[in-house]
């Protein structure tokens, strides 16, 4: 994440999102993580819906940093100036979400604020990004999730985790691919170090290490 620059007070631990790579080697912030590929009855694809769950540990240093009155409760009015936060800052890293039609990457949009919540001692965000183009259920398509910050880790902790629901939920064969980081990196050496260092944040190989949701609608 990129902190916004309108800037709110207490915001230290939300800010460590917006770190640049070369910060850090390995994930400081994890959660787990729901995505599901809505699907319309005319076999298009009509939303990317994500949850995910922090860790509590990430969770309790945001209830300290928002909760403005000390009574370790975030009210709606808090929870309303972390959304702000979030859904400006995520913005600059398409919410995490790389889409791919046939390898060939697509654009998206989010149509409403990032919502957040507070439940049994975890930070829970919840949001859907459309396609801004018909995405139609043809070809290979692909659905990663991934900070190319590599600060936070988003889990899927089975592969039920992604899935494909609506009325075409049928019409393509689907599977989790999951990455191994090491092979990656062996077989991209030359491409990842380059970018890496001229844009930590601002190149497009971070998809290569996604967990990703693959639809063959061939």
């Amino acid at each position: 994440m990129k902190l916004s620059a309108k800037g709110l007070p207490g915001l230290a631990v939300l800010t460590a999102l917006t770190m640049p790579a070369t910060a850090f080697a390995h994930p400081h912030v994890f959660a787990e993580a729901r995505l599901e590929v809505e699907t319309t009855s005319n076999g298009r694809i009509s939303e990317l819906r994500h949850v995910w769950r922090f860790d509590e540990v990430f969770s309790s240093s945001v209830m300290l940093d928002f909760d403005r009155n000390g009574d370790f409760v975030l009210d709606n009015a808090e929870l309303a100036s972390i959304s702000e936060v979030v859904t400006d800052s995520l913005s600059d890293f398409d919410y995490y979400t790389s889409l791919t039609i046939d390898g060939a990457n697509g654009s998206i949009s989010l149509p409403d604020p990032i919502r957040v919540s507070f439940q049994d001692g975890q930070l829970l965000m919840f949001f859907a990004v459309l396609p801004k183009e018909p995405l139609p259920l043809d070809g290979t398509i692909a659905v990663g999730v991934f900070d190319p910050t590599m600060y936070a880790a988003l889990e899927f902790m089975t592969d039920d985790d992604m899935v494909v629901t609506g009325a075409s939920a049928d019409r393509c064969t689907s599977r989790v691919v999951r990455p191994d980081p090491d092979e990656v990196i062996a077989q991209n050496q030359g491409s990842l170090t380059e970018a890496f260092f001229g844009d930590p944040t601002g190149n497009d190989l971070s998809k290569l290490f996604a967990t990703r949701l693959e639809l063959d609608c061939k």
